[in-house]
């Protein structure tokens, strides 16, 4: 490894004071939740004749049929509560993490929901004797709402196709969140006509309450944490650039000022969804990690040129108005259960971990730094990372992969060359962020090392 800068001599800690942002959840409440629910649509089903279908010609494909439609709308739900910006939520499982959730509930409700349209009709059509489709047609153009629920059921179809990684990887960010914005659509259209059709909801009064008040409480939660609060804090905080700052190549530092940012609960590791109030980026929101610790007077963001968008704020202009929402994220030093810590960054991903470097409260000795870089070049914060680190005492470590223009063969998170450099690292929290390889080369090291899993704290940067 090639080392920029080892650990000065000590120097006493000036990070400010940071409160830790806690929730009162238990990791198990939010299955409680979910399993409550489950009991409930499942007693539901029972109680409107759902078993007793079993003995009636297609009665079995009936039966199915309703019991997937009624989970799938309920894993519906669950998506837009879990990406709804809650902050007990958010706080308590990072928003890394319920965004994977969000992921694989989109694709179990997917399935669900097919497996509801093909079971429902092969039971109708073997319940009325009838071909299928014949019994689609009476589906769409004789059952009310069915050919909205229909549509609506193509928009979540979209949804979770482009949420493929292989679509993925060949759509924009701007491409792949327009496409999901069609998911609300779905859910809208769809709502209708189960309350018109579903056999547990037309004649009990009690059971439309309660699923009523399902989609009701998740409106109530996108709008409100969404939506409403987002343009509250835009009004309160009225953010704008107030200084652009080239960090190399195709990275540009992004300070915004504002009114009572001191009342913002942000932490370093965090970040902020951005909306840049122009013409053409206004609706758009974009997750940018702090590259600083919040002063309570700017808030600071680095930016690396990855799509359109990004590409065009490394020229936006001084005094742009911008929207923040967040702060998310539940990467941070509170997370820490040890006084000692690590911190592992490579690419972009060092934004975040030089916010931790800059405002954890750790005293000298306390905090190591491994930096990985493709180049000096590529290196951004070298400078910023040097002052830290000789002002706090704290350790700094850079390496490069391809420092002369072509790729080493060493492996900086071989379990050896980490525990050379951090020789007590499982006695240390780590906290990890950077691209997918670094993130699984890192975690595959200091799993080897003996770095308790618990100890271990990874940020992933997709979407």
């Amino acid at each position: 490894m090639t080392d920029l800068l080892a650990r000065p001599p000590s120097a006493p800690a000036t990070a400010p004071a940071r409160s830790r942002t806690g929730t009162g959840l238990s990791g198990l409440d939010l299955a409680a939740v979910v399993l409550v629910n489950l009991g409930v649509i499942a007693g539901m089903w029972v109680r409107h004749g759902g078993t007793d279908q079993l003995r009636t010609p297609g009665g079995t494909w009936t039966a199915v049929g309703q019991l997937a439609g009624l989970y799938g709308a309920f894993a519906i739900l669950s998506q837009i509560v879990l990406i709804s910006r809650v902050p007990w939520l958010e706080r308590r499982y990072g928003m890394d993490t319920l965004n994977h959730w969000h992921r694989w509930g989109g694709f179990t409700a997917t399935w669900l929901l097919l497996t509801h349209v093909v079971a429902i009709t092969l039971g109708y059509a073997a319940g009325n004797r009838s071909s299928v489709v014949h019994q689609l047609d009476q589906f769409l153009f004789h059952y009310p709402d069915v050919l909205a629920a229909m549509v609506g059921f193509a928009a979540i179809l979209a949804v979770a196709i482009t949420s493929i990684r292989a679509a993925r990887r060949s759509l924009r960010y701007e491409t792949w969140w327009f496409i999901h914005l069609y998911a609300y659509l779905g859910v809208i259209l769809a709502f209708a006509h189960q309350l018109a059709n579903g056999a547990d909801f037309i004649d009990d009064p009690w059971a439309r309450a309660y699923w009523v008040a399902l989609f009701a409480g998740a409106a109530t939660l996108v709008l409100g944490w969404r939506w409403i609060e987002p343009a509250w804090r835009a009004v309160r905080h009225q953010l704008r650039v107030v200084a652009v700052r080239s960090e190399g190549p195709d990275v540009v530092t992004l300070v915004l000022a504002g009114r009572r940012l001191d009342r913002l609960p942000a932490q370093g590791g965090q970040f902020f969804l951005l909306r840049f109030m122009q013409r053409d980026r206004w609706y758009k929101a974009h997750p940018f990690s702090l590259s600083a610790a919040p002063d309570g007077r700017t808030l600071r963001f680095t930016v690396k040129a990855l799509g359109d968008d990004s590409a065009a704020l490394q020229s936006i202009a001084v005094a742009t108005r911008v929207m923040a929402e967040g702060p998310y994220g539940a990467f941070t030093a509170a997370k820490a259960t040890r006084r000692k810590v690590a911190l592992i960054g490579g690419g972009i991903g060092i934004t975040p971990i030089r916010s931790i470097f800059e405002g954890i409260e750790r005293g000298p000795g306390e905090v190591s730094l491994l930096y990985r870089a493709r180049d000096r070049e590529q290196a951004v914060f070298q400078e910023d990372l040097a002052a830290i680190a000789q002002r706090r005492g704290f350790d700094l470590k850079i390496s490069y992969s391809r420092p002369f223009g072509r790729p080493l063969d060493a492996d900086p998170f071989r379990p050896d060359d980490l525990l050379a450099v951090i020789p007590d690292l499982a006695e240390r929290d780590v906290f990890v962020c950077g691209p997918p390889s670094l993130l699984s080369a890192a975690a595959s090291g200091l799993r080897k090392a003996h770095v308790p899993h618990a100890q271990i704290h990874l940020e992933r940067f997709d979407y």
